[in-house]
């Protein structure tokens, strides 16, 4: 199986050297930006300027970013006026959304360099420039996947972390919230309010963000003694600080369930999203409508809160292994709800992920980790999310339950506040277990479809004869199936086998008259049951 997995992350690296990600990850590292944006109320341009560090790590001629440049059409896009490297104009070039910074002479290997980049415009994406459901102008930062460079110059790619910071001139109206701590806000002339948020932590580009609005706002602390605070529209104050009422719940359970919080502070923010919550690190985006829905937004909390582990300090190096985000966020919050309610809305969770990935895959049959993937969005799917969680929970009844958290704090600790693939996580789950998982992650995760059986039973002679087989088109699976046996004088009895190959017969002796029996009785096991024809 190892070659098999193989050919798939050779597919993965190929796919990301023609999209020049993986050349830059090798040529240079990005080590800080600091953004500094103008805002205003009379039109949707802004005026930036970054100043961004760089590590070379091979000799290089130029450097590549990336900017949406002006669309003539629309008249949306950024337009560079000048560039300097090392305090010097320098030439450049701005075109297919790429800008191409040209050094005076090649630099040397851990050479570091220093960027400044002038740029305006109306951005297309990105920055969302809107109105609030009251009417109220607002803007926030919405990056995922890659849309960072619709308005700031970077290296828009999950493999390039930097720390940062925002430097932020807006009408004093308004309240800005982004990434980090805060470093500085005050007053300036006619009206204007300059405000200074810092980053010491290196993040991904998908979490760079400022939300400016006009909030209203409480702040707490957790039991760390980590500041956490709740940020909503003035307008639904009341009822959006019920709502946000969940502010510290999930941050003090998976801090002691998979280690220290990596960040400053956590912020929990009313915005523009246009997801229902986007993890933003230590400033996490919620949907608009969370702060007056009567629904309760925990299930919502703790899916974020769980990112701030999984996906924003250990990051998926690249777009294909999101699973490593999505899949870890789904996941935990059904152990958190496992934790606080109990096994039975922990299996009920399953069960209903488990129907929706059935439904999911009679429309679109791909693997989990899907590199023929190109419009990213798209990865935001069934697989990623149900489909990865429950291979996650499926692990876990491999490995066993020490095992498993085991490993996933490993997991965190190894890759805190770096990068990881899928063969990252495997490793240190077959470090912390001692089993050989390349079987278990290949038909899971790289292979597409779940097993799909058939059974038939029969009773005679004091034995019962049970037949089960897989009758999906696709590859066979492997897995250990536990069979609850019921009899009607009210007694039930539990067997397990391992299946291997398409098909298993079983004989059991009996012990009364068989009245039902069901497939994975404690809700262990990804599959479909369909009737026998």
């Amino acid at each position: 199986m190892k070659i098999i997995f193989l050919l798939f992350c050779v597919s993965s690296t190929l796919f990301l050297a023609a999209q020049n990600h993986h050349i830059r990850f090798e040529n240079f590292d990005i080590q800080h930006y600091s953004f500094e944006i103008h805002l205003n109320d009379t039109t949707d341009i802004i005026e930036g300027k970054a100043n961004i560090k760089l590590i070379t790590l091979k000799p290089n001629k130029n450097i590549v970013l990336d900017l949406v440049g002006k669309n003539k059409s629309t008249e949306k896009g950024m337009r560079v006026s000048k560039v300097l490297v090392g305090g010097e104009i320098t030439p450049f070039s701005h075109s297919q959304n790429q800008l191409e910074i040209n050094l005076n002479s090649e630099t040397k290997a851990n050479q570091q360099i220093q960027l400044e980049i002038i740029y305006t415009g109306i951005p297309a994406d990105g920055l969302v420039i809107s109105e609030n459901k009251y009417g109220k102008r607002t803007f926030f930062g919405d990056n995922w996947p890659d849309r960072a460079k619709h308005w700031l110059p970077t290296i828009d790619h999950p493999s390039d972390k930097a720390t940062l910071e925002f430097l932020v001139y807006a009408p004093e109206h308004y309240e800005i919230i982004s990434n980090g701590h805060l470093v500085e806000k005050r007053q300036l002339e006619n009206d204007y309010e300059f405000t200074h948020w810092k980053e010491d932590v290196p993040l991904s580009t998908k979490l760079m963000v400022i939300g400016v609005a006009d909030f209203a706002a409480e702040y707490f602390e957790d039991k760390n003694g980590i500041p956490v605070s709740n940020w909503v529209f003035t307008e639904n104050r009341e009822k959006g600080f019920y709502n946000y009422r969940f502010h510290s719940k999930a941050l003090e359970y998976f801090t002691e369930l998979l280690g220290p919080y990596s960040y400053e502070k956590l912020a929990h923010v009313q915005s523009k999203t246009r997801y229902g919550g986007m993890e933003n690190a230590s400033c996490i985006f919620y949907h608009e409508r969370t702060g007056t829905s009567e629904q309760s937004q925990e299930r919502l909390f703790a899916h974020e809160v769980a990112h701030q582990w999984f996906g924003n300090s250990v990051t998926e190096q690249n777009w294909h292994h999101v699973w490593l985000s999505e899949g870890f966020a789904t996941y935990l919050t059904h152990v958190y709800n496992q934790h606080f309610y109990g096994e039975e809305k922990f299996q009920a969770d399953l069960q209903r992920d488990r129907e929706r990935i059935i439904r999911y895959s009679k429309q679109k049959l791909t693997p989990v980790i899907d590199t023929t993937v190109t419009d990213y969005i798209k990865l935001l799917n069934t697989n990623s999310y149900q489909k990865a969680s429950w291979f996650l929970h499926m692990l876990r009844n491999k490995v066993g339950d020490e095992n498993f958290f085991k490993g996933l704090r490993k997991y965190y600790t190894d890759f805190q506040n770096s990068t990881a693939l899928t063969q990252d996580f495997q490793n240190v789950m077959e470090t912390v277990s001692g089993k050989d998982l390349d079987r278990f992650f290949q038909q899971w995760l790289w292979q597409a479809g779940h097993p799909v059986l058939e059974m038939d039973w029969k009773q005679s002679s004091g034995n019962l004869y049970i037949s089960i087989q897989q009758v999906q088109k696709e590859s066979l699976f492997s897995f250990p199936l536990k069979i609850q046996i019921f009899y009607e004088n009210g007694n039930a009895e539990l067997i397990e086998n391992k299946f291997v190959g398409s098909s298993i017969q079983i004989i059991n002796q009996t012990k009364g008259k068989v009245k039902d029996i069901i497939i994975d009785p404690n809700v262990f096991l990804l599959f479909e049951e369909t009737k026998m024809k």
